[in-house]
C-alpha cells in the first residue's frame, strides 16, 4: 500500500477490494486512516442475560477498522452492503436478503468498505454488562496481545483435559 490514500479509491471501494488479507496490510490501513478526520460512530448497546450486542450504523462510503476480536461471535448486517477483509479471506455482504447471519473467527479484525448505509450487529457472550470490562474480555488491543491470550487458552484446554502439552500436540516427536 502507497504512503497515502488516493480519495478517489476510497470513494468507490476499490482500496478494500485490493486489500490483501493480512494482519499487516489491515494494520497498515488502519493507521494510514488515523491521518484523516474520524467518524463518530456511536454504538447501540442491548443487554440479555449471558449476553451483549453492540449495533452500529456505518454511512455510506465510509472505511471502518475493527478492533480485534478474542472470541467467534455473532453477526447480523439487517442493512446495507459492504466489502469486508479480515486475515481470513473478503467477503462481500448484501443485506438485500436481509437479514444477514453469520460467526466471525476468534482472531478477527476487519477492514470495510460501505456501498450502502449498513446497520451492523454483533454478538457476544458475556456475564458483565460493564462496558469496560466486555472490552477487557472480548477485544484484544493488537496481535500480540491476542496470540498471548490464545497461547494462555490453549494451556488452560490441555490443562483441564489432563493431557500433556506433547499428548496434545499432534506435531510432538514420538
Amino acid at each position: 500500500m502507497s504512503a497515502s490514500l488516493d480519495i478517489e479509491i476510497l470513494e468507490n471501494g476499490a482500496l478494500i477490494e485490493r486489500l490483501p488479507p493480512t494482519r499487516e496490510s489491515i494494520s497498515r490501513l488502519e493507521q494510514e486512516l488515523r491521518k484523516y478526520d474520524q467518524l463518530d460512530l456511536p454504538l447501540k448497546h442491548t443487554f440479555a442475560p449471558g449476553a451483549y450486542a453492540r449495533e452500529i450504523f456505518l454511512p455510506k462510503g465510509c472505511i471502518v477498522v475493527g478492533k480485534i476480536h478474542k472470541h467467534a461471535h455473532l453477526n447480523i448486517v439487517s442493512r446495507g452492503r459492504v466489502t469486508v477483509v479480515t486475515e481470513f479471506g473478503p467477503r462481500e455482504i448484501d443485506a438485500m436478503q436481509a437479514p444477514v447471519t453469520f460467526t466471525s473467527d476468534a482472531g478477527s479484525k476487519r477492514a470495510l468498505y460501505c456501498h450502502e448505509d449498513t446497520v451492523w450487529t454483533t454478538i457476544h457472550l458475556v456475564q458483565s454488562t460493564d462496558l469496560a470490562e466486555i472490552e477487557r474480555e472480548i477485544i484484544a488491543p493488537d496481535y500480540a496481545e491476542l496470540d498471548a491470550f490464545m497461547a494462555r487458552e490453549c494451556l488452560r484446554l490441555i490443562d483441564s483435559s489432563g493431557a500433556s502439552v506433547d499428548e496434545a500436540n499432534p506435531m510432538a516427536l514420538p
